[in-house]
């Protein structure tokens, strides 16, 4: 099913809400930098997809990684450093000026972000946009049970 009808035919308003303010962000997004300089951050798509994968992650995370990159087509760069040394590599390769993100406000890294953060001083300067940074756990859950859509295995088993 189809995301966006899927949430317009459920009965959460709630949902239909925080899903209306998500696409706005990534709108204004996409309204204030060119297509190439933007990236989707993983935790026949041309949008940038990029996965910090360490060796201390779950064999569970890597795996569904990878299955949706499959499904959805996504043009994946791994990186295989530690996060600054790659976002700073990546950034210095690639022309990017914006990497969307699925920070939410509770979060521990949320503190202080807007729906468009700059990174944090000490790091790499670049735009964080978060579109669902104002998604509870419940909003998440809503999302992905209406929308079918699949997530890590390791949620069934209680982690988050």
């Amino acid at each position: 099913m189809e995301i966006d009808a899927a949430v317009r035919a459920s009965s959460d308003a709630r949902l239909r809400t925080k899903y209306d303010n998500a696409v706005y962000v990534v709108q204004r997004a996409f309204a204030l930098y060119p297509f190439g300089e933007i990236a989707f951050s993983f935790n026949d798509c041309p949008l940038r997809t990029i996965y910090f994968e360490t060796p201390c992650a779950f064999p569970e995370i890597n795996s569904f990684t990878y299955e949706t990159v499959s499904t959805y087509g996504l043009p994946l760069e791994t990186i295989r450093s530690d996060f600054k040394s790659g976002l700073e590599g990546l950034l210095k390769e690639k022309s990017t000026k914006a990497i969307f993100i699925g920070t939410r406000i509770g979060d521990p890294n949320a503190v202080g972000q807007e729906q468009f953060s700059p990174s944090s001083p000490g790091w790499p300067p670049f735009m964080r946009v978060n579109p669902i940074l104002d998604w509870s756990y419940r909003d998440v859950w809503s999302f992905l049970l209406t929308c079918k859509v699949k997530y890590c295995s390791l949620y069934d088993e209680g982690y988050t």
